[in-house]
């Protein structure tokens, strides 16, 4: 009853915002987003350390950039709900969500082994993925199960409204098998790369911090020997409509030694990521907890010589040589 009560309030919520003009849910995100998003005391307070160490910026600056990216998580989370405008009016797409490089796209697709989809937490990523199916790109992702069920719902359905192929986690192993029969249909298969791996991810430096990487993005490329392509969204200057930014594809670097290739390829991955989040900062879901798994809870930092180790040593912030560990 709860559950039907809840996704109708959603429904009529989504109607509501599609028969109103994209300039005004705009600005309605504009301003509930930071409306909303301050009174999170615990989020906001992540948010701006995370800036602080990552940029290396002063706390008004960081202060400052957290309000836009609130202001930018406003403006998308009313353009989740509008997802069926968008995908009726696919014929004007560009006016929505542009390619800004698809021949990097074309010349990863014609390889034909699949592609793995280096991305993260960007601009309206939910729009990234719609925005490439209703291009004509076949598309998949692997994505995490939400806690809500009425809005899981209506977002899978958006998803497969636009023409996505969503394999959502929890379900027994099948959405890896899935996920493997995409790349061998040749879709790109797209990794939000920005997630704490836990004790089975890969340490790498990433906004001056060790973070435990996510293993999927690397094995899934050595494994099927596939293109690794960059892809972001990033809003437009000025809030309307969004680009997607592709960039130039690569390989997995297989040397043989498993370990090192796994630890070398990952680290590249996350510099290209951090790269692309220092251009664009507004766009950067900020207070995520990236940092959950500290890492002497990180079962091949653990594995690593006292020499390797070394080089870690810049990625151990101030809080983790107090402490020893634990959680943020």
């Amino acid at each position: 009853m709860l559950f039907s009560v809840r996704y109708g309030i959603l429904k009529g919520i989504s109607s509501m915002l599609c028969s109103m003009s994209y300039d005004h849910i705009l600005a309605l995100g504009r301003f509930l987003g930071p409306l909303i998003m301050n009174r999170i005391a615990k989020q906001k307070k992540r948010g701006i350390r995370q800036i602080m160490i990552g940029l290396g910026v002063s706390r008004p600056e960081a202060e400052q950039l957290l309000q836009k990216v609130y202001q930018n998580i406003g403006m998308s989370a009313m353009e989740m709900m509008y997802m069926p405008r968008l995908c009726r009016e696919k014929d004007h797409i560009n006016d929505y969500v542009k390619i800004d490089h698809p021949e990097n796209l074309e010349a990863a697709y014609a390889e034909g082994k699949g592609i793995v989809g280096l991305t993260a937490h960007m601009g309206n990523w939910e729009w990234l993925g719609a925005g490439l199916a209703l291009h004509g790109y076949d598309t998949s992702a692997i994505g995490k199960k939400q806690s809500d069920d009425a809005l899981m719902k209506i977002i899978n359905s958006y998803r497969a409204m636009a023409g996505q192929h969503i394999y959502l986690t929890g379900t027994g192993g099948y959405e890896m098998i899935a996920a493997a029969r995409s790349m061998k249909k040749n879709h790109i298969l797209g990794f939000l790369s920005d997630k704490d791996g836990n004790k089975v991810g890969v340490p790498v430096l990433f906004m001056n911090r060790v973070f435990s990487f996510p293993q999927g993005p690397a094995v899934f490329a050595r494994k099927f020997k596939a293109p690794v392509v960059p892809i972001f969204i990033v809003r437009n200057p000025g809030g309307k409509g969004h680009t997607i930014c592709v960039g130039k594809h690569f390989y997995y670097e297989d040397t043989g030694d498993k370990n090192g290739d796994l630890l070398r390829n990952s680290q590249k991955m996350a510099s290209i990521m951090e790269g692309f989040i220092k251009e664009h900062p507004a766009d950067w879901l900020w207070f995520q907890h990236l940092f959950w798994t500290r890492p002497g809870k990180i079962r091949m930092y653990n594995e690593l010589s006292s020499e390797e180790k070394k080089k870690f040593a810049c990625g151990m912030d101030e809080e983790w040589n107090e402490t020893k560990g634990g959680k943020e």
